[in-house]
């Protein structure tokens, strides 16, 4: 096997992971859209209460959710450490973006397993709105990181190397998604944090099908 062949597998693969790891994102939100529950708006609106009696009814959607979820950060932070080696002219960024990636998935599954422990341990009110209060804003800042902040320095990092014009302009676009997202945390604005979601995710899909494109680096 010659050198540009395995280059050419090791990208495909890249790509594909990186992919995979959106659509596991999507099908997360997508149980946790059917089960109708929103702990972020239980929060903002004082409704704890009821969002224990919700989650209770709903525990298998959530369980499914948090899985999708939890697939889909592991199959994202593998892909992002291996972009960080394609990008040969910018090191120094790239490697900010493999230790910003690295740091923010342990902390979402950490966010994911919070957010679930009262759909299978109804605990009390109080303890549920501690948990449920840590748990949101771990999401909020390991989502802003993994496709908000990655995003924006993975593609600075790798302009001259496999990142297209295009590409880098859709990174940019995600890092202020992902600022936007840092603002409503701290506002509590809930539905500015959810703009990153399919911005930040469509830049994975698409920086996946670039480097299933790319022939060599």
């Amino acid at each position: 096997m010659s050198k540009l062949e395995y280059t050419r597998k090791e990208l495909r693969f890249a790509g594909s992971v990186a992919i995979a790891g959106a659509l596991s994102m999507f099908a997360g939100a997508a149980c946790w859209g059917a089960s109708g529950t929103d702990l972020w708006s239980a929060l903002a609106n004082n409704q704890i209460d009821q969002h224990l009696h919700q989650v209770t009814a709903v525990k298998s959607l959530l369980v499914a959710n948090t899985s999708f979820w939890i697939l889909g950060v592991l199959l994202m932070g593998t892909a992002g450490n291996l972009m960080s080696g394609y990008c040969h002219s910018g090191r120094g960024i790239a490697k900010l973006a493999t230790t910003v990636i690295s740091a923010a998935v342990p902390m979402a599954i950490v966010a994911f397993i919070t957010m679930l422990a009262p759909a299978i341990y109804t605990p009390s009110p109080d303890t549920a709105y501690l948990t449920g209060w840590i748990g949101t804003r771990l999401d909020d800042l390991a989502t802003a990181l993994i496709i908000g902040a990655f995003p924006l320095l993975i593609s600075i990092a790798g302009r001259n190397d496999w990142v297209p014009g295009w590409l880098l302009i859709f990174g940019v676009i995600a890092g202020i998604a992902g600022g936007v997202a840092i603002i409503a945390m701290l506002t509590a604005i809930v539905p500015l944090g959810f703009i990153i979601i399919p911005v930040g995710l469509g830049w994975m899909i698409a920086a996946g099908i670039v480097l299933i494109r790319t022939k060599a680096i």
